[in-house]
């Protein structure tokens, strides 16, 4: 599983830096402008509208597939796919003909205070991209499918495609025509899934255009996938909220900083939380299938172990370096100082809470993986509530940065909240005492690997250039923490080393 994990981080990586290079030329060109706000709500609300229904459909397939798989035999689990693969071109098809019809309001969901013109545009823009939602909802059923089948390569590399499109969308835009960047987002959100159709049917899968309202396990699928969709409609209006908070604190340019700042943020949590926990999630399902409870809670204290690795010191360095980070992705064309320092800000914030982030995303898989989907949904009302209030104290105190601090320590409290409940579901978990030692060390080792590593960044900032004593510091700051990691002899450290020695050691005896 490490291994996998790794490669899918290494594919992220690369795609998640063509990502910091599109927001980093929208920042050049538009900055916190108007037309930046609008392309970046054409970008989030149509993913936010399917999420509702995304997340749903694939939280409930991989279990349900492998159930089928192991009852039934991959003839009738592929049908089940087929089956639900058209079903979602129905949803799909639905959903599109209601934001077109709703898209003025539905703006006024992310943002509420916008200005008229920015209203206007964003609207605008959002007509246009709402026309890729029924090649997402498609994906989304066939990306399960992947999944299942444990091909993780093909997905991870849609990334590269939708950035690609979007680079030179922006870049065409700013010179040519704005009405570009929507266009070249809706075509590149086609285009990237062309890859699932040979991957899916190299694997023997066979389309079948008929579809069984009444199948059972279609129904089943549904009765998972219900309260998930309820979940996540309830930590969606959470996004709403904030968003819609950004805009009344400062009406043009705080949807776009709270966007550029999660977007930093959110390379640390596509890196390690996704690409992990999209591995962990598959074996937890099979553990749980074969009712191997064992086995089940080593994968969870296990797949934390291997993201908190790399969180810990992740989450560090982002507070640590943000304005040099935010410079160094931003600072160009049309963005100014104030920029900076407010998005630096809210970087930080954000970055408070990726240790949250992790162990909530491992604990939800844990509990779709026993079919509950409920005690999720619960969690999420919960939450949603401590993130509202304490977003609006800390925005009250501290302006924009105050949302992302809110949302952070609600991701402390869902996932504080959810262990306990998992707890009392599955039993106690053997080994907890060594998993808390573990993590002190790793946390230890991130703190040290911070403090030295800053030290060093502001005595050469002094003789160097702000970008390359960035990286000198980076580098150095990896070297202190496995160092430190070494010498306080962390199991996972060693784990993760002898996964790969074995893994190529297989390679070469293949070769």
């Amino acid at each position: 599983m490490k291994s996998t994990a790794f490669l899918l981080m290494i594919i992220t990586v690369i795609s998640k830096f063509l990502g910091l290079l599109r927001e980093s030329l929208l920042a050049k060109y538009f900055a916190t402008g108007i037309v930046a706000d609008a392309f970046n709500i054409a970008m989030d609300l149509p993913i936010l509208i399917f999420s509702f229904v995304a997340v749903g459909i694939s939280t409930g397939f991989i279990p349900t597939y492998k159930r089928i798989e192991k009852d039934e035999g991959v003839l009738l689990a592929n049908k089940f796919t087929s089956n639900m693969g058209n079903v979602s071109i129905i949803i799909g098809i639905v959903i599109v003909i209601f934001c077109e019809i709703f898209a003025g309001p539905l703006t006024k969901l992310l943002a509420y205070n916008f200005p008229e013109k920015s209203h206007a545009l964003a609207t605008s823009f959002l007509r246009i991209t709402y026309l890729s939602l029924v090649a997402t909802s498609v994906a989304t059923v066939y990306r399960g499918y992947l999944y299942a089948r444990e091909n993780y390569l093909v997905p991870a590399i849609q990334g590269f495609i939708l950035n690609f499109f979007i680079i030179v969308s922006i870049i065409l835009g700013s010179k040519i025509n704005i009405y570009i960047l929507p266009i070249g987002l809706t075509l590149g959100t086609m285009v990237q899934f062309i890859p699932y159709f040979p991957a899916v049917r190299k694997t023997g899968f066979k389309w079948t255009p008929k579809i069984n309202w009444s199948d059972k396990y279609l129904k089943s699928m549904l009765y998972l996938a219900i309260p998930v969709i309820f979940g996540v409609s309830v930590s969606q209006i959470g996004v709403m909220i904030d968003k819609n908070l950004a805009t009344f604190i400062q009406s043009v340019g705080g949807y776009s900083t709270m966007k550029y700042a999660s977007r930093l943020s959110e390379f640390v949590n596509g890196i390690v939380v996704v690409s992990i926990g999209t591995v962990a999630y598959t074996a937890l399902s099979e553990s749980t299938a074969s009712r191997d409870i064992r086995k089940f809670k080593r994968m969870i204290l296990s797949s934390m172990d291997s993201m908190n690795i790399l969180v810990y010191p992740a989450s560090i360095g982002l507070m640590v370096y943000a304005i040099p980070i935010v410079n160094l992705a931003f600072n160009r064309g049309e963005w100014t100082q104030q920029n900076t320092i407010i998005t630096a800000q809210t970087l930080q914030c954000y970055a408070f809470g990726l240790v949250g982030i992790a162990f909530r995303d491992i604990l939800l898989k844990s509990f779709y993986a026993l079919k509950d989907t409920k005690t999720p949904t619960i969690n999420s009302v919960y939450m949603i509530f401590v993130d509202l209030i304490l977003s609006l104290i800390a925005a009250y105190f501290i302006g924009l940065p105050g949302l992302a601090l809110g949302t952070s320590l609600g991701a402390y409290f869902g996932s504080f909240t959810l262990a306990i409940r998992l707890k009392r579901k599955v039993g106690r978990f053997g080994g907890i005492r060594i998993f808390l030692r573990e993590n002190t060390k790793m946390i230890l080792s991130s703190l040290i690997m911070g403090g030295l590593s800053y030290l060093l960044y502001k005595f050469i900032l002094n003789y160097l250039g702000s970008t390359i004593s960035l990286l000198i510091a980076v580098i150095f700051a990896v070297i202190v923490y496995g160092l430190c990691l070494y010498l306080l002899n962390v199991r996972e450290l060693f784990r993760t080393l002898n996964s790969f020695k074995n893994k190529f050691g297989k390679i070469r005896k293949r070769g």
